[in-house]
């Protein structure tokens, strides 16, 4: 019996794998889905959709980052870090785009400052709502968000956020985003985003349950 040349059942075990994962680019084109590979949220796909009407708790959102809205309130870290931003921009997010820490999207896909990727969050309190940063994690609205604690230090480098036992009221027309990943990069360490930097809605569509934790080698959390 003839037996097929190697490259042959290479080339028909390709085409076994690049099929279906094309086929499944052209739906998720075709539904408006977005990939989602961070550690803020399960892998995945994720269903965008509109703008929610009216903002509540436990929304899916993308939203642009609040680059050059710097709310009146406090940030910890090396002071030099922090100092480095340019007036009117937020001292995280400066020191994450600097740090090369975030995804930039191709060029005129999205209508965020300096190109950045749209991030993808959970609504975790609204305008009037509080917030309170502890060394357990995040409390919203008397509640503690799982896994919220803050990472001070990736691979030894300070991360700028709001210091422990900050305490505040979401202001009108702001937002405080929320995710479970093992390493969620949220408004606890930018602070409250501006609701008018939401592009639209998102609901998982295709995604691996629990793969939010992978990422835990070059973290290093405050201590509880």
């Amino acid at each position: 019996m003839h037996k097929p040349a190697l490259s042959t059942v290479f080339i028909g075990a390709t085409a076994m794998v690049t099929l279906p994962l094309s086929a499944l680019f052209v739906v998720g084109l075709a539904e408006h889905w977005s990939l989602n590979i961070t550690t803020c949220m399960p892998l995945g796909f994720y269903q965008r959709g509109p703008k929610p009407l009216r903002l509540k708790d436990g929304d899916r959102v993308y939203f642009c980052p609040p680059v050059h809205e710097h709310l009146p309130i406090s940030f910890t870290g090396p002071s030099a870090l922090v100092d480095a931003a340019p007036k009117g921009d937020n001292p995280a997010l400066y020191e994450a785009i600097t740090g090369l820490w975030l995804e930039h999207a191709p060029h005129g896909q999205w209508a965020c400052a300096g190109q950045l990727m749209p991030f993808a969050k959970i609504v975790a309190a609204t305008a009037g709502q509080t917030v309170e940063i502890t060394r357990q994690g995040v409390i919203a609205n008397g509640r503690l968000l799982p896994n919220s604690r803050i990472v001070s230090r990736v691979g030894g480098i300070p991360v700028i956020h709001l210091p422990i036992g900050t305490k505040l009221t979401i202001p009108k027309g702001y937002f405080w985003d929320y995710a479970p990943g093992t390493f969620a990069y949220t408004s606890a360490y930018y602070g409250p985003v501006p609701a008018k930097n939401i592009l639209g809605s998102l609901q998982p569509a295709l995604v691996i349950p629990g793969s939010q934790y992978w990422y835990t080698d070059k973290i290093q959390k405050e201590k509880p």
